[in-house]
C-alpha cells in the first residue's frame, strides 16, 4: 500500500506564496471595460452549505472532528490500522447523506448554474455529499473526493462502489488488492488531485468575475490558494456567506448568516453583477 502521497492540505509552492504577498490593488475599471466576455461566477463551498440540511460541519460547534479522531478515520498514514472503524465511519456519513435533502442554498446555486450555464458558473466544494447534484447542479468539482467511489492505494485506481454503502471486502478490479482499498474521500496527508482546480482559479479569474465563498472556515483551503494576488483584498466582487465569517479582509461583501439566508440576500446583486 502507498502511504507516501504528497500532503493534500499543506498549501502551495514557495513561488505561489511569494506571489500572494505582492501588493494588491483596489482600483478596477467598469465591467464593460474589463472584458468582452460575460463575467463568470466561481463558488467555493464548505460544510456550512449543507449544515441546514442536517449534515454536521467538521470543525465548528459540535463538528465531526470534535467527536471523532482524524488519525483514526481520516489519516492516509494510519487509516489501514483502523480499517473497520474507517468503513464504519464513512458508511455512517452515507446514511446521513441519504437522509438529507438539498436546502434553498443548494437549489439557488444549482439554479444559477442552470440559468447561466456550467461554463459560467463553476461549483467547487469541499463537501463529499451530493446535495448540489440532487438540487440539479450538472457540474460539481468535489475537491476532497466523494462517497460514491473507492480508491486502491496499492495501484492508485479509483473505481465506483457497488451498492449503497462501502463494502470493506471490495477488491480492486485492476490489481485484486482489497486491504489497500479505501473510501474515495481524500484523507489528511493524501494527495488531492482536484486541487489543480484551485491553481486554475488563480490563473483564470478576471477582475470582472465573481468569487463567492459559502460556509467555509478556510481552515483547510485558504482564500490565497484560490484568489489571484490582486484579488486578495476587500474586492467588491469577492463575496462571503458564513454565520461566523473568517478572513473577512479578503471580501468586499460579507453576509454573516447561514447559507440559505445569505444567498437569498445576495441573489439580486449576483444577478446584476453577472450581466
Amino acid at each position: 500500500m502507498r502511504h507516501d502521497a504528497a500532503p493534500a492540505h499543506d498549501g502551495y509552492s514557495a513561488t505561489m506564496v511569494a506571489e500572494c504577498n505582492r501588493e494588491p490593488t483596489n482600483s478596477w475599471p467598469a465591467t464593460s471595460e474589463m472584458s468582452n466576455e460575460a463575467p463568470k461566477l466561481f463558488v467555493f463551498s464548505g460544510a456550512g452549505l449543507s449544515a441546514e440540511s442536517g449534515l454536521s460541519t467538521f470543525r465548528t460547534g459540535n463538528g465531526i472532528w470534535t467527536r471523532n479522531s482524524i488519525d483514526e478515520v481520516c489519516n492516509i498514514r494510519t487509516w489501514w490500522r483502523n480499517r473497520e472503524a474507517v468503513f464504519r465511519f464513512y458508511n455512517e456519513l452515507i446514511r446521513q447523506k441519504y437522509a438529507a435533502q438539498p436546502n434553498a442554498a443548494h437549489e439557488l446555486l444549482a439554479a444559477w448554474q442552470h440559468q447561466w450555464g456550467a461554463d459560467r458558473v463553476e461549483l467547487l466544494t469541499q463537501n463529499v455529499d451530493d446535495l448540489l447534484e440532487k438540487a440539479g447542479a450538472t457540474s460539481v468539482i468535489h475537491l476532497h473526493g466523494d462517497l460514491n467511489s473507492l480508491l486502491c492505494t496499492a495501484c492508485d485506481l479509483p473505481f465506483p462502489k457497488e451498492g449503497l454503502y462501502f463494502d470493506p471486502t471490495a477488491a480492486c478490479p485492476l490489481c485484486g488488492n482489497f486491504e489497500g482499498v479505501k473510501p474515495g474521500v481524500v484523507f489528511f496527508g493524501e494527495a488531492a488531485p482536484a486541487y489543480i482546480n484551485l491553481h486554475r482559479l488563480r490563473v483564470e479569474m478576471r477582475p470582472c468575475d465573481l468569487f463567492l465563498a459559502v460556509g467555509s472556515a478556510f481552515e483547510v483551503v485558504s482564500p490565497e490558494s484560490m484568489l489571484p494576488w490582486n484579488r486578495q483584498n476587500a474586492h467588491p466582487r469577492n463575496l462571503l456567506v458564513d454565520p461566523s465569517p473568517s478572513r473577512r479582509e479578503m471580501f468586499g461583501i460579507v453576509e454573516a448568516t447561514p447559507a440559505t439566508i445569505g444567498l437569498q440576500r445576495l441573489e439580486e446583486r449576483v444577478a446584476a453583477l453577472m450581466q
